[in-house]
């Protein structure tokens, strides 16, 4: 059975500052590792994370979903400032 980590990286923002306005200030380039202590090594945004984590956890437990279209799905976090690439980690 399949159980890989997941790489959660901010994209892309929207404005011109590279910086999310909300309150956790995700930074474009920012990379999460999520896995079984999630996620690692430092902390998300709490909404983006919800966001997140439905596709992540399917893509952990699994080799590939139908809704995939390439080796990443691309997430937009609820409040539309930020785009989050997920992508398996392959060991």
């Amino acid at each position: 059975m399949a159980n890989y980590k997941i790489k959660c990286e901010a994209v892309d923002i929207r404005g011109e500052s590279g910086t999310c306005p909300g309150s956790a200030k995700c930074r474009k380039g920012e990379i999460y590792i999520l896995a079984a202590r999630t996620p690692e090594p430092g902390g998300m945004c709490g909404r983006a994370f919800a966001a997140v984590h439905p596709m992540a956890f399917a893509m952990r437990w699994s080799e590939k979903m139908e809704w995939e279209k390439a080796e990443h799905v691309d997430v937009i976090c609820p409040d539309g400032f930020v785009t989050y690439r997920l992508s398996r980690i392959k060991e």
